[in-house]
């Protein structure tokens, strides 16, 4: 977050010839509207989110007409590199602008020449993203480069892949190694959990690409079609957004990359996902979060008690009272059955799944956090119904 009263005595010997620059924006205001707007790019989920979604609104021209000019804050700490060539593809950048940006906070009535994009901690309310449609904007030769590197692995243009994306603590904790992040925990996952989903996935004539920048240990899975590219030596920035945007289906635990997937408007599966509230309602996504039960009578939440019981800190969770478990390979096998059935076209929900997802939507859009986190709802946004399934078998089997 910018503080421009902290940092007005950094900047003013540097950046003093950008006050009158900020005088003159002003006054063309009439004739033209000059903004001026700061892109956070440390944290790769927020990085891909902000941009994607601010591009999308000036796609279908959301805003006032105005001239638009950005800089990178942590231009020296980009979490993704070839994102950061995106952004300079998409939008004005000039790290001239930081001292015309500080200027204009300080100086009173400067809200109309500011530009917001960390709005709604990167959710896109509006649906922004489902109505602009976005395509990557690659070159021909950046295009070719990674038809040929997937080429290697016997995949061909038009065979389907996936991108699996299962968080732990390793990157965080490399990447940040001065601060705590024990209070994540909570969003972490086995691995070795997935083994049975990938393997029906290759069944399915999929490649299966396991993603990461860093990542705690290998996949214990061997077969030709199954990419461990978390721990390929020549993985790349490049490719880390390309795959993202372009797989036929994005399953993930909620990570941050995941994001490419979701301006690029492909298929999602959030399985492990919390908090339950948090999903993904602007997009077409799947859900099926951890399992939450009640300490003292190891009673499963109901659906009201998940979408209440947000929480963004493991020892939050346990001081409420409530146990977190990992789904097993079965819960994520039904899930993982379920997306990709919906991708291909395939899956049939009987006359029993329609009435629980109705229920659980009459439960989702009342619930008095609802506008806090929602707006557009996407038609395909919902809970995977072998979740719903397994909350409806547990109130007559629970304590």
């Amino acid at each position: 977050m910018i503080r421009p009263l902290r940092q007005l005595p950094r900047y003013f010997l540097h950046g003093l010839w950008a006050l009158p620059v900020v005088f003159l924006i002003r006054v063309l205001r009439p004739i033209k509207l000059i903004r001026v707007g700061v892109i956070q790019s440390s944290r790769v989920g927020h990085f891909a989110a902000d941009v994607g979604q601010r591009k999308a609104r000036d796609q279908i021209r959301v805003d006032e007409d105005s001239f638009d000019w950005y800089y990178l804050q942590d231009q020296g700490r980009s979490s993704n590199t070839f994102w950061r060539k995106v952004v300079h593809r998409w939008f004005n950048v000039n790290q001239l602008v930081r001292y015309v940006y500080i200027w204009n906070q300080v100086i009173p009535f400067g809200k109309a020449h500011q530009i917001n994009l960390h709005n709604n901690k990167s959710r896109d309310l509006g649906g922004y993203l489902e109505k602009a449609q976005l395509s990557l904007p690659t070159s021909s030769d950046e295009e070719q480069s990674v038809i040929t590197w997937m080429q290697q692995f016997g995949w061909e243009v038009g065979d389907p892949f996936v991108c699996l994306m299962v968080r732990d603590s390793k990157y965080l904790c490399s990447e940040f190694p001065d601060q705590r992040w024990t209070y994540h925990s909570y969003r972490d996952s086995d691995i070795q959990t997935y083994i049975e989903a990938v393997d029906y996935l290759i069944s399915e004539d999929v490649f299966v690409f396991r993603m990461g920048k860093q990542m705690a240990s290998p996949m214990n899975f061997n077969n030709s079609k199954f990419i461990d590219y978390a721990f390929r030596k020549d993985k790349s920035n490049f490719l880390d957004v390309w795959l993202f945007a372009n797989c036929d289906l994005c399953i993930t635990t909620g990570c941050g990359p995941d994001m490419f997937s979701d301006v690029f408007r492909r298929p999602i599966l959030a399985l492990n996902f919390l908090p339950l509230q948090n999903l993904w309602s602007w997009s077409n996504a799947l859900h099926y979060p951890k399992t939450l039960r009640w300490q003292k009578s190891q009673r499963l939440l109901s659906s009201t008690e998940y979408l209440t019981h947000a929480y963004y800190a493991s020892e939050h969770y346990c001081r409420a009272g409530i146990d977190i478990q990992d789904l097993t390979e079965a819960q994520i096998f039904e899930a993982v059955r379920e997306a990709w059935e919906r991708v291909k076209g395939s899956w049939a929900s009987n006359c029993h799944d329609l009435e629980l997802q109705q229920e659980f939507k009459n439960v989702f859009i009342s619930h008095p956090d609802f506008d806090r986190y929602h707006g557009f709802i996407h038609s395909e946004a919902r809970p995977a119904s072998a979740f719903l399934n397994f909350l409806e078998q547990r109130k007559t089997q629970d304590p």
